[in-house]
């Protein structure tokens, strides 16, 4: 019988909402990191399979089993892996194949419209007894007819465009891989260059890995594309944008706003000139952790590795 050890560090609730979902034919081994004590996980030693539900794997996990198939990822970054250790032992890693796509798509519109409405100083006024404070009839904006610019177009930036449709926003992006014309005629989408993307679009929302060739990728070159009263929002992951840059152009109003739930220092120093400024939102990555996601990335876990037990080949493997 094949082996998973379930690498964690979540509440109880969540850990069975999880293995419930193990397959007939396979053991879940629950590897809790909060219980475990001098990295000793001899308890996983016969593990083919890990599946990890976290950004946080020690590598002793890696090492201590015999012969690990599959790095499982219930995430869909894996810019956390320790990628070297991972390559020289040619371990191939999954990722979640979009099952978060729903809740991060949900956590990006949110951020939209609680930018474009003023949501946090509004909310925050009317407690204080500032009624109305601080709209004034101009700084409150619409979706519709507004461009957003969608910078990568996977499995979260194609549910982020399906959302925006019935807003009557026009939605145009970017990706190394152009989508077929039935897709974008499906999701009424235009495709640009990375330029046009950036000095064109009203809204930029970004949704592409952390790589290399991203790292910086957003740097004053694009920011200062893009328009004045332009925002741009992030739910993928920090190191994407120059941050020292963006906080620049914040200051300066280069640009009219952003909201971000991911960060170049995760936590968040306190002393991040971004807490203080009113005209950007932050979340604590966040933006795919919420219950219902928890079973379609269970499924997909467990059925990519149930395929690979019976002799199949994963799917979703990333490129390290």
């Amino acid at each position: 019988m094949s082996k998973v050890a379930l690498v964690h560090a979540v509440s109880p609730e969540i850990y069975t909402e999880i293995a419930m979902y193990s397959p007939k034919g396979l053991t879940t081994i629950n590897t809790d990191l909060k219980k475990i004590h001098d990295n000793n996980f001899a308890h996983i030693k016969d593990a083919e399979f890990i599946m990890l539900c976290g950004n946080v794997i020690p590598d002793e996990i890696i090492n201590v089993p015999n012969n690990i198939r599959l790095i499982q990822l219930m995430s869909a970054g894996w810019d956390f892996l320790n990628i070297p250790l991972i390559k020289s032992l040619n371990i191939p890693v999954a990722n979640n194949g979009g099952a978060n796509s729903w809740a991060v798509a949900d956590h990006t519109i949110m951020l939209i419209l609680a930018t474009y409405h003023r949501l946090i100083e509004v909310d925050k006024a009317t407690r204080d007894g500032e009624w109305g404070y601080p709209l004034d009839g101009t700084n409150v904006f619409e979706l519709a007819g507004k461009r957003v610019g969608l910078l990568g177009m996977g499995n979260i930036a194609r549910q982020v465009a399906r959302r925006l449709l019935p807003f009557d926003a026009r939605i145009q992006y970017h990706d190394l891989h152009r989508l077929s014309p039935n897709d974008e005629e499906d999701l009424s989408i235009k495709y640009v260059d990375m330029e046009t993307l950036f000095s064109s679009s009203d809204i930029i929302s970004i949704h592409i890995p952390l790589i290399d060739s991203t790292y910086h990728l957003i740097d004053k070159n694009l920011i200062d594309l893009m328009k004045p009263s332009a925002i741009i929002v992030n739910t993928s992951r920090g190191s994407i944008i120059k941050e020292s840059y963006l906080i620049k152009a914040l200051s300066r109003n280069k640009i009219s706003g952003a909201a971000l739930d991911v960060f170049e220092q995760e936590p968040i120093e306190k002393n991040n000139p971004l807490l203080s400024m009113k005209n950007v939102i932050v979340t604590p990555h966040c933006a795919g952790n919420n219950w219902d996601a928890w079973s379609r990335r269970a499924k997909f876990g467990y059925s990519n590795i149930q395929n690979m037990v019976n002799g199949g080949e994963p799917l979703s493997i990333v490129h390290l």
